[in-house]
């Protein structure tokens, strides 16, 4: 297989020689790169923002989709930077930029805030959620990270289910204001000193590679692995994923209720996507797969399966719809983590996944808007739910010719 070969350069700026991947867990450092993830899961605030402020809902959503814009744009140099200096600098910074960001939210007196908020807000995500923490998995753990990343999501697939009713009490008691100053004490109280306190030794499968690098050497990986066609196959693989995603995200709720369904079950379709994720991860985690990138085609192939139940189904087809696409889901934020080192190279982790994120990430961002205006081209969410379908076996196709690309479809073949 060709892969690229590791730049010169010193270790991260990381490396502690009295550390050992041991002092930071998955569970460590599981934690705090979640919180920003269950804080801003909190739609319940869009509707009392309304009643109180007098602002659109479109507005509003698009605040969400700048903090996104953000993310995307700094997800490269992100990566870059986690390649060169220490992750509890980047990550506790992130946590400081969270807690700033969630105090103007709660403050808000007018628009503009509302929209400069979201500019700490994205850099908060840039730096704390599932990619730097996939890239600490992969510093401290080197090439046995996989173990510690499927633990990782296997725990934050909880998050919705503990933080999302917990956000609707608050909001629902105190207000949408004291619920925000809550969680941004909640990021710069708990979470940025766990970050500050974060320290592992490189591994030496990791450091030993050259992870360390130049901004000279990260661009020249950066252009060699552009120049790659299964880079960018696994590009469009996880941004048909996303964009899949951020659909349902954004347009699941008003799809049922086009579909007839009464509230009561529609928020149980809604509610088995979470615990359905979880499942997968834990049959991915028992599976006991050498290569776990060759799941990727079952995973999208039964991810298809449920696009295809939500298109064409009624009434309890929709929640099987819900638990073939979530078991899917779940196990493909795991392959995210893992297609970098599997199929490209196993060095400059933190820069490969930020290149590869910046597209799926902008995608993602738009993709809400996207679904809106299929809605009103087809008079319904029809059109959306075949599109999704497409980009899902888009995803298969593209996934299957990396695999192919690099010998993974064979039986008995991996990379040594």
């Amino acid at each position: 297989m060709t892969t690229l070969e590791a730049c010169p350069g010193t270790d991260a700026a990381d490396s502690d020689p009295d550390a050992s991947p041991a002092r930071t867990g998955p569970a460590q450092l599981a934690t705090p790169p979640r919180r920003l993830v269950w804080i801003l899961g909190l739609t319940e605030t869009i509707y009392p923002m309304i009643r109180s402020l007098g602002w659109s809902k479109p507005f509003l959503a698009g605040g969400y989709s700048l903090g996104l814009l953000v993310w995307a744009l700094c997800s490269f140099a992100v990566g870059r930077l986690l390649d060169r200096a220490p992750a509890r600098k980047v990550m506790g910074a992130g946590s400081v930029l969270a807690g700033l960001g969630l105090l103007l939210w709660a403050w808000t007196p007018s628009q503009p805030v509302f929209l400069l908020m979201w500019v700490p807000l994205g850099l908060a995500m840039a730096t704390t959620l599932y990619e730097p923490a996939f890239v600490v998995l992969r510093q401290a753990y080197g090439d046995q990270y996989q173990k510690p990343i499927v633990a990782v999501t296997l725990m934050a697939g909880f998050a919705s289910t503990i933080f999302v009713p917990l956000a609707q009490w608050l909001v629902l008691h105190v207000g949408w204001r004291p619920t925000l100053v809550g969680f941004a004490l909640l990021n710069l109280l708990i979470c940025a000193p766990l970050h500050a306190r974060m320290r592992y030794a490189l591994h030496p499968s990791y450091s030993g590679a050259g992870a360390g690098t130049t901004p000279a050497g990260s661009r020249d990986i950066a252009r060699a692995t552009l120049r790659q066609p299964v880079f960018w196959a696994v590009v469009l693989a996880f941004t048909a994923t996303a964009v899949v995603a951020s659909l349902l995200g954004a347009h699941l709720i008003p799809m049922l209720t086009e579909k007839g369904m009464p509230v009561a079950q529609q928020l149980a379709v809604a509610a088995l996507i979470g615990p359905a994720q979880v499942a997968g991860r834990m049959l991915m985690m028992r599976a006991g797969v050498r290569h776990p990138v060759r799941l990727s085609l079952p995973v999208y192939a039964l991810m298809s399966v449920g696009l295809l139940c939500f298109a064409l189904g009624h009434g309890a087809w929709l929640m099987v719809a819900a638990v073939l696409y979530g078991c899917a889901n779940g196990v493909n934020t795991m392959l995210r983590a893992m297609a970098m080192p599997e199929l490209i190279s196993r060095h400059h982790y933190a820069t490969l996944n930020g290149l590869m994120m910046t597209p799926v990430l902008l995608m993602q961002a738009a993709a809400p808007w996207l679904g809106a205006l299929l809605w009103r081209a087809a008079g319904g969410y029809w059109l959306m739910l075949w599109v999704m379908l497409a980009l899902a076996l888009a995803a298969l196709l593209a996934f299957g010719y990396a695999l192919h690309r690099r010998g993974l479809l064979r039986v008995g073949a991996g990379r040594p």
